[in-house]
């Protein structure tokens, strides 16, 4: 007689497939007892404990089908109900596609990691927006990392150890500050109440495609107000004002243009550095005593304004060597070939018999406090302007402006020096931008950055050139000057926001291994936040 052999099910079941399966508590049973045993046993009761699946994703047996749940935070919510049930529980195991749900997350964390990055935030923000994003949305064991542009995203299902990767090259950085915002605010959003991805993407979709707050031609007025504000705050007259209102403005023209067409940024700022001498030299046609290096100057803060070296420093001091060392990188391959273009065009004049006459030694006094004070306020208005800052957050960043300009000018008319100067006035700015930015309800990084171009080291810069093209060795001096002002006013700006964040409350409720504060992110602040107390 041969062996009957057991039916082979026609369908496996997929441990992915959206199943359900009531939990009944399942009654004591009797085993059967043989009859052929002569010496029949008491029957044993063998009391069975209800089915759980330890995880969702885990087979279990199949009574019936109902359609896929949505892949959502409710798809999710629903799992971890059925996970902290008790054993005693008749809640239907839920199951989704897991797969599809991480990668639909993994995605919308990515794109908005990217905005924020491209738009001027640091490495550690988006980081940390991922971080928390992800966890949000109900995905554990994700790992998120930013490399220069490199964004990677990786998540690992903690029961099968099968991990899903993303990663994105963000290409082109610009200074977006009303994207950024508004990126900011969505990411909050999100955090605190996470809805359907699909939702969330459109949401991001309308931020991404929105037309630009000011067209381009009222942008490129606001870097002319950054040159005429910085000719003015150094001492310069109407003409030297009109003449570097007017050579920024063709500056932004040409780097636009160069930028467009895809030319490398060392060869916009050589172009740019070089348009500075050419204006200069056609002011002592019209003034004999106006000092033409004062128009120099001022589109040398113009162009600084733009560099990233705040970025660098706070990349750096937050534990992201090697993205902070790139980004340092950048910013001193922009600031040579402004150099470049500055010596270039000087001595290109010169052989013409168009002397500058150039004098640096031009330093800001008390003595006309409210013209700089003034000139400051434009410098920021300006600066607001180019990079799109929120409507709202204008007169706090002016305020802010006019207030770490007058730190500037009381603390080296004190003996305090150029570079401790420029830290005490980033220290104040940044203390007073946590308030602000909780007013107005923008990032902190928008405000501080907009608050500090009119403390960038145009002139310490300029006058290390003017001494190096002379073969004076302490030009070398001015230009570590220069880049000790420039890292003073970063890390000081950074130092505060950090006191800020860590006595006001908790102010690394989203990071988990990072050293630096968060700055364009929106952190709550008080030791019992409630809704709607965040920044």
């Amino acid at each position: 007689m041969s062996e009957r052999t057991r039916p082979i099910p026609t369908r496996m079941t997929d441990p992915r497939s959206v199943e359900v399966v009531p939990l009944t508590a399942v009654p004591p049973t009797t085993p059967p007892v043989t009859a052929p045993n002569p010496t029949p046993t008491e029957p044993v009761n063998v009391a069975r404990t209800p089915y759980r699946a330890p995880h969702p994703t885990t087979p279990r047996p199949v009574t019936t089908s109902i359609p896929i749940l949505r892949a959502d935070a409710s798809g999710i919510a629903a799992v971890r109900a059925y996970e902290d049930a008790p054993s005693t529980s008749t809640i239907a195991v839920p199951v989704i596609d897991i797969a599809a749900y991480t990668r639909s997350v993994l995605d919308l964390t990515m794109r908005l990691a990217e905005v924020i990055f491209a738009s001027g935030a640091g490495a550690e923000d988006a980081t940390a927006a991922m971080h928390a994003l992800t966890r949000a949305y109900g995905l554990r064991g994700t790992d998120a990392n930013i490399t220069h542009t490199i964004i990677t995203l990786t998540h690992e299902d903690q029961s099968t150890h099968e991990a899903i990767s993303r990663s994105r090259d963000v290409k082109y950085r610009t200074l977006n500050y009303a994207k950024l915002t508004a990126t900011s605010e969505l990411i909050a959003d999100l955090i605190e109440e996470p809805t359907d991805v699909a939702e969330a993407r459109k949401r991001l979709a309308t931020i991404v495609s929105s037309k630009p707050q000011v067209p381009p031609l009222y942008r490129r007025f606001g870097w002319s107000l950054v040159g005429a504000g910085a000719a003015a705050l150094i001492g310069g007259g109407p003409i030297v004002v009109l003449a570097a209102f007017v050579a920024a403005f063709v500056i932004d023209l040409l780097t636009t243009a160069l930028d467009n067409r895809r030319v490398p940024l060392f060869y916009q700022t050589v172009v740019g550095g070089a348009i500075g001498p050419l204006f200069a030299a056609f002011v002592p046609l019209v003034d004999p005593t106006a000092t033409p290096s004062l128009v120099v100057v001022a589109t040398i803060i113009m162009l600084l304004a733009g560099v990233t070296t705040f970025g660098a420093v706070h990349d750096t001091l937050s534990g992201f060597y090697l993205t902070g060392t790139a980004r340092l990188i950048e910013a001193l391959l922009i600031t040579g070939g402004l150099v470049a273009g500055v010596a270039g065009s000087s001595l290109l004049l010169a052989r013409f018999g168009l002397d500058l006459r150039i004098n640096a030694d031009v330093s800001p006094t008390l003595g006309n406090l409210a013209i700089q004070l003034v000139a400051a306020v434009v410098i920021v208005v300006g600066f607001g302007l180019a990079t799109q800052v929120p409507w709202r957050a204008v007169w706090v960043v002016s305020l802010l402006g006019a207030v770490a300009e007058a730190i500037y000018l009381g603390a080296t008319n004190s003996g305090f020096g150029l570079v401790w100067s420029s830290g005490a006035a980033a220290m104040g700015a940044g203390l007073l931008a946590a308030v602000g930015a909780r007013i107005v309800r923008t990032p902190p990084l928008v405000i501080i950055v907009c608050a500090l171009v009119p403390l960038v080291p145009g002139l310490a810069l300029f006058r290390g050139l003017l001494q190096m093209s002379d073969g004076d060795i302490n030009g070398l001096l001015n230009l570590l000057t220069a880049g000790a002002i420039a890292v003073a006013l970063a890390a000081s700006a950074i130092l505060a926001q950090l006191i800020v964040q860590y006595v006001w409350g908790p102010g690394r409720r989203l990071q988990r291994r990072f050293v630096g504060p968060l700055m364009a992110l929106p952190v709550r602040l008080g030791r019992n936040p409630g809704p709607g107390t965040r920044i």
